[in-house]
């Protein structure tokens, strides 16, 4: 599942899924949000499952924000 997390950290970083680029320093940004994210729900005992629907929703938000942006 570092597929999840590899697509988590480029378009929390903000690489766009519609075509674009994105940058370097974007995608480390978010591959370290979504790290503490994910160290953060296992520290904190939640299911992995359970995970799994936070780093979705996560993306879903960045996704979301990036199409308000772009309007």
């Amino acid at each position: 599942m570092f597929e999840l997390h590899a697509i988590a950290a480029a378009v929390v970083g903000g690489t766009s899924f519609t075509g674009g680029r994105g940058t370097i320093y974007g995608t480390l940004l978010g591959a370290m949000i979504i790290g503490i994210l994910d160290k953060g729900l296992n520290q904190a005992g939640v299911h992995y499952s359970l995970q799994y629907i936070v780093k979705g929703g996560v993306i879903l938000g960045a996704v979301y924000l990036d199409m308000r942006r772009r309007k």
